[in-house]
């Protein structure tokens, strides 16, 4: 198969790749060899060629984005964190798959286009100048800027001390980005962030909703558990009810992948052990302990389903 940048595209199906880069063809006959595009997260289609290219039979792309001929598309999947002068020149198209970080005023030239598909974090009074060329799926969030502040994100799977929500060595103004999936555990003193901005799903302590909710901005799922004990679960081994015996003190769960609970867990051992439970992925049960576990369940994004069938 010839490179689909730089001549005509042949072979039938193509794909199995993060990201399908199209903007070099020219013409609509470069795609005639295409019989079908699959298994792409980001397609990048120059726009002239878009009707030729909805033509071709398309399976599991998860994101197409037509961009303006001629362009050079930068494509970034995760949290990308940019000054305000430092988005591109007109010859560039950005194109972001999860956060888009703005960490100073839109001051200096600007892509041609920018395509985000979640969240873009943006100076505010900068949201109209960013939205000449912004477009994809998701929301734009304004935050008060500051000459001195910073903007920290953490991002993937990560468990994160109630005692880092102080930023002890940073200043009131900064702000906190959470993309991915996070726990915050311990115990949350004062918050030294302007906004907490949840990009993805968090799990916080009960106790510090008051002090939190004021600078809190969510773009995702937002979980309070109440126990001082919270374990978390990505999927795995099912949860045995020796595991739950284990437990010293009643625990929060906080589900964030598939939990499956083993046969030989009963409601009352359940009731004795676990406190609540945080659902953000979906929970696997027999159908006699779906019902404990909707009690239990303080909030549930996801579901909780018998093994034979019954859900929440």
């Amino acid at each position: 198969m010839a490179d689909p940048t730089t001549g005509p595209v042949s072979g039938g199906v193509i794909g199995h790749r993060p990201v399908l880069d199209l903007s070099g063809l020219t013409a609509p006959e470069q795609l005639a060899g295409i019989a079908g595009i699959e298994q792409v997260a980001v397609v990048v289609v120059p726009r002239s060629l878009a009707a030729a290219y909805t033509a071709i039979p398309t399976r599991k792309v998860a994101t197409t984005v037509f961009v303006p001929d001629g362009t050079r598309p930068r494509v970034h999947t995760g949290t990308l964190t940019v000054g305000g002068d430092g988005l591109g020149s007109a010859d560039d198209a950005l194109i972001v798959t999860g956060v888009l970080a703005v960490t100073g005023p839109v001051t200096g030239d600007l892509p041609a286009l920018i395509h985000v598909t979640g969240t873009v974090l943006v100076p505010r009074g900068s949201e109209a100048a960013i939205g000449r060329v912004l477009e994809g799926t998701g929301s734009v969030v304004a935050y008060r800027w500051a000459e001195t502040q910073e903007i920290r994100t953490h991002g993937g799977q990560l468990s994160i001390s109630g005692a880092g929500l102080t930023n002890p060595i940073g200043e009131p103004d900064d702000v906190l980005v959470l993309a991915g999936q996070t726990v915050v555990t311990g115990e949350v003193g004062g918050i030294g962030y302007r906004q907490v901005v949840v990009v993805g799903q968090a799990a916080f302590p009960a106790a510090a909703q008051e002090a939190l909710d004021p600078r809190l901005v969510a773009q995702g799922q937002v979980g309070w558990y109440v126990s001082d004990n919270p374990r978390t679960f990505v999927g795995g081994a099912p949860l045995a009810a020796e595991y739950l015996r284990l437990l010293e003190a009643p625990a929060s769960l906080i589900v964030t992948g598939n939990l499956d609970i083993a046969d030989d867990v009963s409601a009352e051992l359940l009731r004795d052990k676990v406190s609540d439970i945080v659902v953000f992925g979906n929970i696997t049960a027999p159908d006699a302990l779906v019902p404990t576990l909707q009690y239990l369940a303080t909030q549930a994004f996801g579901s909780i389903r018998g093994k034979g069938g019954s859900t929440d």
